[in-house]
């Protein structure tokens, strides 16, 4: 089989928040990076008195995190305040969506904003203030399109 041509980078991402899955914030020009984990599926297993290896089945899939990191400014309806405003309400009920490069979209169904950064950073660094949130989903979907 030859190599693929088809290969991307994240340069063009695209990525969504929304506490209703109606009204969504772009963090096209705040994003800097998205990832995924967990989602593991169980699995058991269990050896018998013949043979020499376990009778192996697969169980359910566990939850998943989406971590996005992003750019803090503070602006009213920048992402950090619309993510602060969520994190801050009692069940921090959260959505999110993303796409490598505008083909495929993957979103979130109701997740929980389980984890927000207020800024923070060094002094002397120079570096740009990011902030970083997670939501925990039971999974994600891939569709054609966002919103």
């Amino acid at each position: 089989m030859s190599q693929t041509e088809n290969g991307m980078s994240f340069r063009a991402a695209k990525a969504f928040v929304s506490s209703d899955n109606a009204t969504w914030t772009d963090l096209g020009g705040f994003g800097a990076s998205v990832a995924t984990t967990g989602g593991d599926r169980a699995t058991g297993e269990q050896n018998t008195f013949d043979g020499d290896t376990p009778i192996v089945k697969p169980g359910k899939r566990a939850s998943l995190d989406v971590t996005c990191r992003y750019v803090y400014t503070e602006e009213v309806s920048d992402p950090f305040e619309v993510l602060r405003a969520i994190y801050e309400t009692a069940g921090g009920q959260c959505y999110f969506q993303y796409s490598p490069k505008d083909g495929f979209w993957y979103k979130t169904g109701a997740g929980i904003l389980r984890q927000f950064e207020y800024p923070g950073g060094d002094v002397a660094s120079g570096e740009v203030i990011m902030g970083q949130f997670v939501v925990k989903c039971a999974s994600l979907s891939k569709a054609d399109a966002s919103t």
